[in-house]
């Protein structure tokens, strides 16, 4: 079994999370409150985990497919299985056609789309092919450039004092009613409860005494990063530009200007859109490759090409981006919560029973 040290689990949560997320800005149904629905949404986030934190400790050797045959039994177990492991292939299908959509939109605006999508998948599958020690190297090597990146980004929007607090006011406008309905469960669903794809790795991890505290603070850690730049490109851009953009990160870095030299900063932001991407892509790539790995028996190689060409081939399933970004964001965030809140919450519940079952046993 390949391993991962807490170092390598702590990056990929936070590379994980960050992914593509701060490119856009979420919770806009709260308007300037946006912020605070992100900070509801991560604290739900942080009490998700530690429920799958409780599951993982339950069966440290186990990964997400044992784990449901462990709670569920053997047939229901290996239903809900395979039922993830489709999820984590729609998933990685989502970023796959996120990168073709936004692509060509910020960049490569006459380049054909399947052509960018075959690349990166291509790129991603030969990743999996390797394995996770592989894929947590690569996410080590990325991880700096994602830190230095974000920093000038941050350093120069407060250099060309761009910011402006006047735009995050006022607290609350509206009541609690809109920050409430931005953050569950859209903002829950997404980022923060998809750290449930980490069932699927944590089995792999050497120092297992450290899975709690490592993976709590890396995501309470990223939590308050997505919060801040959440604020932060709220008060560039204030409410009503950050609806109809697009990109707000983008739109905000192309407002700098310093001394007519330092500008069209738009490669760092692609350079981010790229990494978070693929980054994200790959690990929901490789979990429904290792999950059905787990429920077959069969060997690991066997499903790393074809899963790839089943997740290619639905990215062009969606006929547009409208429909791409609609699909995602009003009909797939409200079916997620079976997998990140319902199905975990009963095997919670299903193995207090069995302990107590075992307890009472004579």
């Amino acid at each position: 079994m390949q391993r991962i040290g807490k170092s390598q689990l702590s990056i990929m949560i936070i590379v994980f999370l960050i992914g593509s997320t701060p490119l856009f800005e979420l919770g806009l149904k709260a308007r300037q409150d946006a912020w605070i629905a992100m900070a509801m949404a991560a604290v739900v986030g942080l009490l998700l985990t530690v429920i799958y934190i409780k599951l993982q400790k339950r069966a440290p050797e186990a990964g997400l497919a044992e784990l449901c045959r462990m709670h569920f039994g053997k047939w229901l177990g290996g239903t809900v299985a395979l039922v993830y492991t489709v999820w984590f292939s729609y998933e990685s299908m989502r970023n796959v056609r996120d990168v073709g959509e936004l692509t060509r939109m910020a960049l490569l605006t006459v380049t054909p789309k399947w052509i960018i999508m075959l690349l990166i998948l291509f790129v991603a599958a030969y990743t999996v092919s390797k394995g996770l020690e592989v894929f947590a190297r690569i996410v080590q090597l990325l991880f700096p450039i994602v830190l230095v990146s974000y920093l000038f980004i941050i350093l120069l929007l407060f250099i060309a004092k761009l910011p402006e607090i006047d735009r995050l006011l006022p607290i609350m406008e509206n009541g609690m009613g809109p920050i409430t309905k931005a953050a569950f469960p859209d903002l829950v669903s997404f980022p923060f409860g998809q750290t449930v794809v980490f069932l699927v790795y944590w089995k792999h991890l050497k120092e297992k005494r450290e899975l709690g505290k490592t993976t709590f603070k890396s995501q309470a850690g990223v939590s308050a990063f997505l919060i801040f730049m959440n604020m932060l490109v709220m008060s560039v851009l204030g409410p009503a530009l950050s609806e109809v953009t697009s990109l707000p990160l983008l739109q905000a870095v192309q407002l700098i200007r310093l001394a007519n030299f330092l500008e069209r900063l738009d490669v760092i932001v692609t350079l981010l859109l790229f990494i978070g991407l693929y980054v994200k892509m790959t690990a929901l790539y490789l979990a429904a490759v290792l999950t059905l790995k787990e429920v077959t028996g069969a060997a690991y190689r066997h499903f790393v090409w074809p899963v790839g060409l089943v997740v290619y081939a639905a990215s062009f399933l969606e006929p547009n981006n409208t429909y791409h970004l609609w699909l995602g964001l009003d009909v797939t965030l409200k079916i997620v919560p079976l997998f990140q809140i319902v199905f975990p919450l009963l095997m919670l519940v299903a193995g207090v029973r069995k302990r107590y079952k075992r307890a009472a046993s004579p």
